[in-house]
């Protein structure tokens, strides 16, 4: 049976949360795919292989139980569910508690990283940099004549509004022949009929632009875009942008008309400024955080303030792994004589579980944290 696309970000929270919940006395097998396009094609694509090769580690290692076999026949299932060509959506992920069979899955839109892991909690770090991601966003393509706003959200885009820019210049206006009249009392000169003409254009255009931001402002509080991006006529694009970031939307703006282009090159124009714009958010957020004096940064003082379920927001480097020990349910930093085990995803499961907001970091943003161990939490108090 072909498995439902998750398209809304508050669903994929809810699932993140329902994850992280799994616990096991074996461990929790997490498994994350990115189908690639044009899988099926014959040939054995090579996220297959990658995921056949992490299975084949873990059943060697022992971290699937002392009966590795039974445990993945187990979930065989369940596995084929999540990597049925048939659906829809290239990220898939599966959570399954070894010795329960308890399990979550979902399928995305964009694809995930292809691993597969055992780990005393689920690894959610994938999911949630999709999320992260994916937050739900506006599209503006404008001319002088149209506003056309595509909805994005979790890499799914549909057009949800169109707003008309045309101001009605019809017969009610007067007829106007032969030049204007000046007035010297009020230091007035002649001017010509298409002079008075343009400006009553001008003044009509300023009125209904205003109407649309006024609208797409009102549409912006309505479906909690938190991006956007714009793209067109500079003199409708600037006042758009002015209105979104009242509306506290993080905007960008393409100095290029997309009229001429096909929907698909022109939203996929779009798409990668929306990629920009999440990747230049992320790394003024780590600088901010880094910075901030209600903000702690390293593994020890990040974990003092998760155990004291002190954290807002957590910022984590999503391709380190952070050594350490549980020693009565509290997380710790490993001695240098101590056995360490990787405690990257308790760390994000016990920020998900006090309600902080958790921040997977890749490229720049990343590197911003580099200097204080690849983690750093802004603070409640």
């Amino acid at each position: 049976m072909a498995l439902m696309l998750m398209e809304r970000a508050r669903d994929v929270r809810g699932f993140v949360d329902a994850a992280v919940e799994l616990r096991d006395p074996i461990g929790v097998l997490s498994i994350t795919v990115g189908i690639e396009p044009g899988a099926g094609s014959g040939r054995t694509p090579p996220w297959e292989i990658a995921l056949e090769n992490d299975l084949a580690r873990l059943r060697h290692d022992g971290s699937l139980g002392a009966s590795p076999k039974k445990a993945l026949e187990a979930i065989s299932a369940r596995l084929a569910e999540v990597l049925d060509l048939a659906s829809t959506g290239r990220g898939r992920a599966l959570y399954v508690a070894l010795e329960s069979g308890a399990s979550r899955k979902i399928t995305l839109q964009r694809a995930l990283p292809t691993a597969a892991r055992v780990g005393p909690v689920a690894h959610v770090l994938p999911v949630l940099e999709a999320l992260e991601r994916g937050e739900r966003a506006v599209l503006i393509m404008a001319s002088r004549d149209a506003i056309v706003l595509f909805e994005s959200e979790l890499g799914s885009v549909s057009e949800v509004d169109r707003i008309e820019l045309e101001p009605w210049v019809g017969d009610w206006w007067p007829e106007m022949k032969g030049p204007s009249r000046a007035n010297p009392l009020r230091s007035q000169q002649t001017v010509s009929q298409r002079d008075r003409y343009e400006r009553r254009i001008a003044a009509a255009y300023r009125h209904t632009l205003d109407d649309a931001s006024a609208r797409l402002g009102a549409l912006a509080r309505k479906r909690s875009w938190t991006r956007a991006v714009l793209a067109g006529d500079s003199r409708t694009v600037d006042a758009l942008d002015g209105v979104l970031r009242e509306c506290d939307l993080t905007t960008t703006t393409i100095r290029a008309n997309l009229e001429g282009l096909r929907t698909e090159d022109a939203l996929a124009r779009l798409d990668a400024a929306l990629e920009t714009l999440v990747a230049e958010e992320q790394a003024r957020l780590a600088e901010n955080v880094v910075s901030a004096s209600s903000a702690v940064s390293g593994l020890v003082p990040v974990l003092a303030a998760l155990n004291e379920a002190r954290v807002a927001r957590l910022l984590i480097d999503a391709n380190r792994t952070f050594p350490g020990v549980v020693e009565a349910e509290m997380l710790a930093a490993a001695g240098h004589d101590e056995d360490a085990a990787d405690l990257t995803d308790l760390i994000v499961a016990r920020a998900l579980a006090t309600d902080a907001a958790v921040t997977p970091l890749y490229g720049d943003a990343a590197r911003t944290l580099s200097a204080c161990e690849g983690i750093a939490a802004l603070l409640r108090w």
